[in-house]
């Protein structure tokens, strides 16, 4: 069942090699790029790739765009994570040398996402460096190129990075366990956790189960992962999911449920951004509701909007228009310069056109 993904695997796990060849010779660096409001899928899938590179002899750092979501410490990754927005060594040197720990950024390998505009602060790094890989499954990416491997029928790029992990270690004569740490597996793992609601969302097929199976041989754990990512929650953050869901609102017939968390109620409850996560899910999985949105206010002032829908709405179409994307049962959009309640509004008449 995996045959399918063999031809986009190979030529991927062939433009790493390359890539790692080159950074080895020239004493380069390799710089893994994801999106912002960074999810379990492009972490995960991000330290699958960084662990990989450093196992096989090169410098590599996953370029962060915001801090590591806390229900995500677990996985014990901070080692692999870059951030130019931090006050740092590696971010000073960058910014005024182009150079990290010393070395040129030679290439760069985006996962789960391919647009620098949808990468925060990293998107103008990303596109400064001219040798790029892309591995991602969002079908609204439409260039396509020998660089660039996109399948959206994939459950996630995490998954899509252990087939090119598999690909790797056989043009190698290595294990798989020789090039993906236990903490990379575990965080690959947590990427394709996320990226199908715990095996539960339709994107999730037979070599899907495999591949998780494989993983938790290599060090993942099964239990843990979906514990930390869906469950464990911090009194602050519980009363804010209760608050958030307390303040949904129905619109057109009950098919479409909004809930809009201003900046003001994570101050009040003392939660993190991260604090809602559940939310978004569990509106849509209200008898009767076939699309739902969250709208959340950051401390920066940008509102991030959560999209989640049942059978027919197309959420990545739907989040295009606001500067978004995603899947077309998943989606999300970042927004600036607008007020939280009179984004709401626009929203509600502009589903009406999708409903």
């Amino acid at each position: 069942m995996r045959e399918r993904y063999k031809e986009g695997s190979a030529r991927s796990a062939g433009n790493i090699l390359s890539v790692i060849e080159k950074a080895r010779a020239a004493n380069e660096m390799i710089l893994i790029f994801l999106h912002r409001s960074v999810d379990g899928d492009c972490v995960g899938s991000a330290s699958g790739i960084c662990s990989m590179i450093r196992s096989l002899g090169a410098d590599a750092y996953v370029a962060m765009p915001e801090a590591l979501p806390e229900n995500m410490k677990f996985l014990g990754i901070d080692d692999f994570f870059f951030h130019p927005a931090a006050e740092s060594d590696l971010s000073d040197e960058y910014s005024s040398s182009g150079t990290i720990a010393g070395k040129k950024v030679g290439a760069a390998i985006a996962t789960d996402i391919s647009e620098p505009s949808r990468m925060g602060i990293c998107g103008e790094i990303f596109d400064s460096i001219e040798n790029r890989i892309v591995i991602d499954h969002h079908a609204s990416v439409t260039a396509r190129s020998d660089n660039m491997w996109i399948d959206p029928d994939a459950s996630s790029a995490s998954e899509m990075v252990f087939y090119v992990a598999e690909q790797i270690a056989a043009m190698t004569g290595k294990e798989i366990k020789d090039i993906l740490a236990p903490n990379a597996a575990k965080a690959v793992l947590a990427g394709i956790v996320t990226d199908t609601g715990r095996f539960t969302f339709k994107n999730t097929r037979p070599e899907t189960l495999e591949t998780a199976g494989l993983l938790i041989e290599l060090g993942g754990d099964i239990s843990e992962v979906c514990y930390n990512l869906f469950d464990r929650k911090t009194k602050q953050k519980f009363l804010l999911s209760a608050k958030a869901r307390s303040e949904v609102r129905f619109y057109y017939g009950d098919k479409f449920a909004l809930t809009v968390v201003p900046y003001s109620q994570f101050v009040e409850y003392n939660a993190g951004p991260d604090g809602i996560d559940d939310v978004v899910s569990a509106m849509r999985d209200i008898d009767g509701v076939e699309l739902a949105i969250v709208l959340r206010e950051l401390e920066n002032g940008e509102i991030r909007g959560n999209i989640r829908s049942q059978d027919y709405f197309d959420c990545s179409k739907f989040a295009e228009g606001f500067g978004g994307g995603g899947h077309v049962r998943a989606a999300g959009f970042t927004v600036r310069n607008v007020n939280i309640y009179e984004l709401a509004e626009d929203i509600v008449e502009k589903v009406r056109e999708f409903i």
